[in-house]
């Protein structure tokens, strides 16, 4: 995560927007701040042991995440340490109500890491925030903290460990799109796409297409003409829509999946690319894309 762009793109979009908008640009910008603070505290001793590029390039388009062979080590007393460090944060700006505040304030955060599968939160992170979804009440956690909230403080404190080695894995990934499809998931740690953008920096002919890894912040070469979701070839099936006025973010769905994706063209946003900017931007289309009078139209 380049910090120096995020804060150019913050104050890009926040010159734009009123009061309710700069705030919550703010509030992600210092969750992001404190992520990226953790990422270096907590870098793995040495670096992480990236494989070869031999042997990374074959897992790559197999569609094997990386993280699968070589997970990232997760040591349980630093990493309740982020934990308590995002969920401080989250106390103090997210003007969350008193009972979740209170309860998110009350977690044991040494408890849940003795509790859990740290293991697989370093193999398969996405997997790891779902399996403590699903066993929220063996982990202590209040019934006032929403179970949205829980994910998010496991989320934010996963990124601050997964970053650093998901950008060596990436650093030799390879880039052979006329003999391979592209990887439809995170190659690094497997998770679903957040998001995706087409622009000069995803192609050297500007009309490139990256996708984008909420999860350990990996972004990789994808098809400009392909579901993002499901991987679909099928033009026909693909159709993008975006609010009026605003070029830069549009939802493409897909009639194969009947899912979307948010993407963003480059060329039309106020500031330089900062994916977790868009990503905080992108989330009026999630309530577009998600309300049933959209569905309704495209049908």
């Amino acid at each position: 995560m380049d910090i120096t762009a995020m804060e150019r793109a913050v104050a890009a979009y926040a010159a734009l927007g009123g009061d309710a908008d700069r705030a919550r640009l703010e509030f992600f910008a210092g969750l992001h701040r404190l992520q990226h603070e953790w990422a270096h505290r907590v870098a793995v001793e040495g670096g992480y042991p990236a494989p070869a590029a031999e042997q990374l390039e074959a897992w790559y388009w197999n569609a094997d995440p990386v993280f699968q062979f070589v997970p990232v080590p997760i040591d349980p007393e630093r990493f309740a340490q982020t934990l308590a460090a995002m969920a401080g944060y989250l106390v103090d700006k997210a003007g969350l109500d008193d009972d979740a505040a209170r309860g998110l304030s009350g977690c044991d955060w040494e408890a849940f890491c003795r509790q859990a599968d740290l293991e697989l939160a370093g193999r398969d992170p996405a997997a790891f925030v779902e399996a403590c979804l699903g066993k929220i009440d063996e982990f202590g956690v209040g019934a006032d903290v929403p179970a949205s909230l829980f994910a998010m403080t496991l989320a934010f404190a996963l990124r601050a460990w997964l970053q650093e080695p998901a950008q060596a894995v990436m650093a030799l990934a390879p880039d052979d799109r006329i003999n391979h499809d592209c990887p439809l998931d995170c190659p690094v740690c497997g998770s679903p796409a957040a998001a995706s953008f087409v622009g000069e920096s995803a192609g050297t002919d500007g009309r490139g297409r990256m996708q984008y890894c909420a999860m350990c912040g990996a972004q990789w070469p994808y098809e400009r003409i392909r579901c993002g979701v499901c991987g679909t070839f099928n033009q026909t099936k693909l159709h993008y829509y975006n609010l009026e006025g605003d070029n830069a973010h549009r939802i493409q769905s897909c009639d194969a999946c009947g899912q979307y994706q948010r993407v963003v063209f480059q060329d039309e946003i106020p500031g330089p690319l900062c994916m977790e900017v868009e990503d905080v931007v992108m989330a009026k289309l999630d309530k577009v894309a998600l309300d049933p009078r959209f569905r309704k139209e495209r049908n």
